[in-house]
């Protein structure tokens, strides 16, 4: 896997609830935390560490769409869900 070089103003994407894809613009870097701003609504923000940043949309969905589908496969479920 790549190492993905940020930097301040760049426009990242996040994967909010496990369900949505959202913008951000990445307003600090500290160490291995990166504070970000939501894009659509300046007044509010996360920090957030390297491994939850995209440089694109796709690449978020990817990532989601295969999250989901390992949740709803089953994997890792105790076998008593199943009786």
């Amino acid at each position: 896997m790549e190492d993905k070089k940020y930097s301040v103003g760049q426009h990242v994407f996040i994967i909010s609830n496990n369900s949505y894809v959202m913008e951000m613009e990445i307003m600090r870097i500290t160490g291995d935390f990166y504070t970000l701003r939501y894009v659509q609504n300046y007044g509010s923000g996360i920090r957030l560490k390297k491994y939850r940043l995209y440089s694109t949309k796709e690449e978020a969905e990817a990532v989601m769409d295969s999250e989901r589908k390992k949740r709803d496969s089953g994997i890792g479920r105790p076998r008593h869900w199943y009786d």
